[in-house]
């Protein structure tokens, strides 16, 4: 998706006028409407703006996410994404027994849909 696209979905996705955005990120709503329209791409200071106010990464506003090979810009729970950032900066030991309990959550969860469901 071309950044111009992310930046006005990211912007109707929290409800705010293009205005609200460019007071956010100190700059004239014109400038907002030249990003959403493609006319002008934004400088990497104000990228880096519009990431923090949309509590996105950079990468993920930046770049083509067709073309990413990163998995971890497909999560829409951006509160799950910041744990996951929290837990990466943990010690290895204390990562690991993060992804154990993740495995045991979806574990859990294959043997209820299981239960539901039946064998396949």
């Amino acid at each position: 998706m071309p950044i111009h696209d992310k930046i006005k979905r990211l912007r109707q996705e929290n409800n705010w006028t293009q205005a609200e955005l460019g007071e956010k990120v100190h700059i004239h709503q014109k400038q907002i409407s030249s990003y959403e329209r493609g006319v002008n791409v934004p400088s990497t200071e104000i990228l880096i703006k519009l990431a923090e106010t949309f509590d996105v990464t950079l990468d993920y506003l930046a770049f083509d996410t067709e073309r990413s090979s990163g998995k971890a810009q497909n999560i829409q729970d951006r509160e799950l994404l910041r744990r996951f950032e929290a837990v990466d900066a943990l010690s290895e030991k204390d990562r690991s027994l993060a992804k154990e309990i993740l495995d045991l959550l979806v574990l859990k969860n294959r043997f209820h849909e299981l239960a539901r469901t039946g064998p396949v």
